[in-house]
C-alpha cells in the first residue's frame, strides 16, 4: 500500500508539472534575404538538406521564374536557384528519389539525382494548389486553397483526380499525412480536421480560429501550425494553443513550415520578407 502510495504520489507530482511545462523558442539562424517569396521548407532526412519554395512573382503568376532552393540544415545556401523553370512553386512532398511540388494547377516532379525537372501533371480545374503530402505508397495528396475550387486532390498512377469536396472542406491549404489519416489545415474556417484515407471519413478536430498555412503533427499528437500573418503555435492534443512566435506587427510572415525533429528546429519561409528563420523548439 505504501509502494502503491509513493508511485500514485508521483504520478500526481509528475502531472502536475507537466501541466505547468512551458513552451518557447529560441533564435537559432536565418539566411539572407536573399530570397523570392518563399513559400515553403522540406526538410530531406535522407540528403540532410532543405528545400525551399520560391514563387518570386504573384502567389497566382504563371511568370516561369519560380525556383526551388537547397540549403543546408544550418541555413547555409548551397545552390540558391537549384530547380529552375516553374510559375508559383509551392508544397513540396518526397518520396524516393524525387521532389514534387505544386504549381498553381499542376504537380511538378523532380527528379533529385539528376536536379532536373522530369513531368508535369495538370489537375483538372485546379486554381491554386497549395500544400502536399504522400503517404508510404507514393501516393500524393494536393490542397486546393482557392475558395471557389476548394478540393482535395489526389495524385496516383500519374494521374491527378479530385478526391474530397465536402462543405467542411473550405480554402484547404497545409497538409500532413499520420497513420493513413491526412491532416488539413482549413483556412476557410479556421480549423484542423481529420480525413481517413480510406474511407474519406472526415473527422473535426480543433478550432484555431484563424487561417492555418503549414501543419505538422508531431510524435506526442500535438501539432505545429503557421499562420501565414505571422503566428506560430503549439496545439496541444487537448486543444489548448500555445503561441511560441508573432511577427504580425514587424508584417512578417510565417509560410508552410517545416519541424527537424532531431534538432528541435522550427524552420519558417518569410514570404514577402524573403528569408527562411530558424528556431529552436524548448519545452521545460
Amino acid at each position: 500500500m505504501k509502494v502503491n502510495f509513493i508511485v500514485s504520489l508521483l504520478l500526481v507530482t509528475l502531472f502536475l508539472t507537466l501541466g505547468r511545462a512551458q513552451l518557447h523558442t529560441t533564435s537559432v539562424w536565418q539566411t539572407k534575404q536573399i530570397m523570392k517569396v518563399p513559400e515553403s521548407v522540406k526538410y530531406d532526412s535522407l540528403r540532410h538538406v532543405v528545400y525551399v519554395s520560391n514563387i518570386n512573382g504573384k502567389p497566382a503568376e504563371k511568370n516561369g521564374k519560380g525556383f526551388i532552393s537547397k540549403l543546408t540544415v544550418d541555413g547555409k545556401i548551397i545552390k540558391l536557384k537549384w530547380i529552375t523553370g516553374l510559375n508559383a512553386p509551392k508544397g513540396m512532398a518526397l518520396y524516393q528519389n524525387h521532389l514534387f511540388v505544386t504549381d498553381i494547377d499542376q504537380l511538378v516532379k523532380i527528379d533529385i539525382i539528376k536536379g532536373r525537372i522530369e513531368k508535369r501533371f495538370q489537375a483538372p480545374g485546379a486554381l491554386f494548389l497549395n500544400d502536399a503530402a504522400v503517404d508510404r505508397n507514393g501516393t500524393i495528396y494536393i490542397s486546393d486553397t482557392s475558395e471557389r475550387h476548394s478540393v482535395i486532390y489526389r495524385w496516383a498512377k500519374d494521374t491527378i483526380s479530385v478526391w474530397v469536396k465536402n462543405p467542411q472542406i473550405k480554402s484547404p491549404n497545409g497538409l500532413f499525412l499520420s497513420n493513413n489519416e491526412l491532416y488539413v489545415g482549413n483556412s476557410g474556417d479556421g480549423r484542423i480536421k481529420q480525413i481517413d484515407l480510406k474511407t474519406a471519413a472526415l473527422k473535426p478536430l480543433y478550432n484555431i480560429g484563424h487561417g492555418i498555412d503549414g501543419l505538422i503533427k508531431m510524435k506526442s499528437g500535438a501539432f505545429l501550425i503557421s499562420d501565414w500573418s505571422g503566428r506560430t503555435e503549439y496545439v496541444e492534443s487537448s486543444g489548448k494553443i500555445h503561441l511560441l512566435n508573432d511577427t504580425r506587427k514587424e508584417h512578417i510572415n510565417s509560410a508552410d513550415l517545416e519541424y527537424i525533429a532531431r534538432k528541435q528546429l522550427i524552420l519558417i519561409p518569410t514570404f514577402f520578407d524573403n528569408r527562411v528563420v530558424a528556431l529552436r523548439l524548448i519545452m521545460q
